[in-house]
């Protein structure tokens, strides 16, 4: 099993190292191209809405890591943050049926993640947000 971590600014422009970095840590442990699409568009949702949500009002430092274990039947990526409290395992599916101008704005990225990964879990520890996003390997 590999393990990999990395550390980001809470600023958009990361967003391009993290998925440099997601694509060659999965390129380096062999890891097949859709799978890799998937694991790094899911992380791309979730540190984009970490850094677009979680830091009003949180007083700095405002830290992000995110962790990848990758091994034979399963990756699991987290993404660590020390922002507000948020729960997005907890977050209603948006109602697709709607017309777009009568749906809530957002909640397409989480919906994005759940159908790209096999499964999302939430815990909230020492002050901490932490986000698993698990996908198996074929």
């Amino acid at each position: 099993m590999a393990f990999h971590e990395l550390r980001l600014e809470p600023q958009v422009s990361e967003i391009a190292r993290l998925t440099d970095w997601v694509g060659a840590c999965c390129g380096a442990d062999g890891v097949a191209d859709d799978t890799r699409f998937k694991i790094t568009l899911a992380l791309e949702e979730a540190v984009t809405n970490v850094i677009g949500n979680a830091f009003d009002g949180a007083p700095p430092p405002h830290l992000i890591t995110v962790r990848l274990d990758i091994a034979a039947k399963s990756i699991v990526a987290h993404v660590i943050d020390n922002g507000r409290p948020f729960d997005p395992t907890a977050a209603p599916d948006p109602d697709l049926s709607l017309p777009l101008d009568e749906r809530e704005p957002g909640g397409l990225g989480i919906h994005l993640m759940r159908g790209l990964m096999d499964r999302l879990q939430y815990r909230r520890d020492g002050g901490n947000n932490i986000l698993q996003l698990q996908k198996m390997l074929d």
